[in-house]
């Protein structure tokens, strides 16, 4: 089983997960089973819903696919990710005497090999990055054949194209850019190997009016690892030990439900100016409470509930205030509202 995730990073700082699925490996070649592309490819759709607006989708170069990155594409999402060391990538070449427009195949690392001495003069910056013009990406599109059939042709597609290296170290080696998770259980095939020289690698996009927001964008790939990372070591994410898909899908999505609260309310304590809390921290006032509830008796409101929680929650009101309900009503033998309660619940 694999975990197909979306993490979301906002404009104005904050970042939570925005849905996951899992994908589950088919049982023989046979077995007709939703690939990762096509769940993330759903995933997104999903998206479209409730945001309208342009979106970038920066991935991992596993998820580099042609017929993927179009689909992206036409749900009005820029993409970003990782050259492989196979990529075939043309240059646009106009010849002197004739005029004429050649694509000129190039490597990837021939590429990076050629602008890396212009990554390396600039100097008093965390990540260096130099655009290439002109790199073009055969891409299929859709056409029609001479007797008037549909068919499709592969035709050159202007993309950018970004070397980018990281100049400083930073303290936590884990959190370099360049770095890449792969899982040990899974071989990586030669051909899959991301296109690297010296440290430096290729970013890829479709945006190749802005190739000055690509790296930005690349960026902020980093946080869904530490969203994973964070989740095994404070969540508790490994801990689930039942082998019904069910009671995994209600862990996950506990664990993704407090991790988002957790996120929030450090977004918003940052942003009122206050003393920057830690993860544990926020796990230990908000998800660890104690408290006890007790019935008051108040004018007009017969059936009042009161919670009384621990003095440590003191930093969580605003969140409270903010997410809790107003009114809770648990009507179990109502016909319009009856909650089934199944053996897996």
């Amino acid at each position: 089983m694999n975990i197909v995730a979306l993490h979301a990073v906002r404009g104005n700082g904050v970042e939570y997960p925005w849905s996951y699925t899992i994908w589950t490996k088919p049982d023989n070649d046979t077995d007709k089973k939703q690939s990762k592309l096509d769940l993330a490819l759903q995933m997104l759709r999903a998206v479209r819903k409730q945001v309208t607006c342009r979106l970038w989708v920066v991935m991992d170069r596993w998820y580099f696919s042609k017929p993927f990155l179009l689909q992206c594409e036409s749900a009005n999402f820029d993409w970003v990710t990782k050259a492989k060391r196979n990529t075939r990538l043309f240059r646009r070449v106009i010849e002197p005497g004739t005029g004429r427009e050649r694509f000129v195949p190039i490597r990837p690392k021939d590429l990076i090999r050629e602008v890396y001495p212009l990554l390396m003069a600039q100097t008093n910056v965390d990540v260096a990055s130099v655009a290439c013009e002109n790199i073009y990406l055969k891409m299929p599109k859709a056409s029609v054949n001479r007797r008037g059939k549909p068919c499709t042709k592969m035709k050159y597609t202007p993309i950018a194209a970004v070397v980018g290296k990281r100049i400083k170290p930073q303290d936590n080696k884990a959190t370099t850019e360049s770095a890449e998770l792969v899982d040990p259980n899974e071989p990586v095939e030669a051909d899959d190997v991301a296109a690297e020289y010296k440290g430096a690698y290729l970013l890829i996009s479709n945006r190749h009016d802005v190739p000055s927001e690509v790296m930005g964008a690349w960026l902020k790939r980093w946080r869904i690892e530490v969203l994973f990372r964070t989740a095994k070591q404070e969540l508790g994410m490994l801990n689930c030990h039942s082998p019904n898909e069910n009671h995994i899908r209600a862990h996950l999505t506990l664990l993704f439900t407090a991790e988002t609260l957790i996120r929030y309310l450090v977004w918003e304590q940052k942003t009122a100016g206050e003393e920057d809390c830690t993860h544990s921290q926020v796990i230990r006032n908000l998800l660890c409470i104690r408290c006890h509830t007790r019935q008051a008796a108040r004018m007009n409101e017969p059936d009042l509930i009161v919670i009384d929680l621990d003095t440590a929650a003191k930093h969580c009101a605003s969140l409270i205030d903010k997410f809790w309900p107003t009114r809770l009503e648990l009507r179990w033998f109502d016909p319009d509202n009856t909650q089934l309660l199944r053996a897996t619940a």
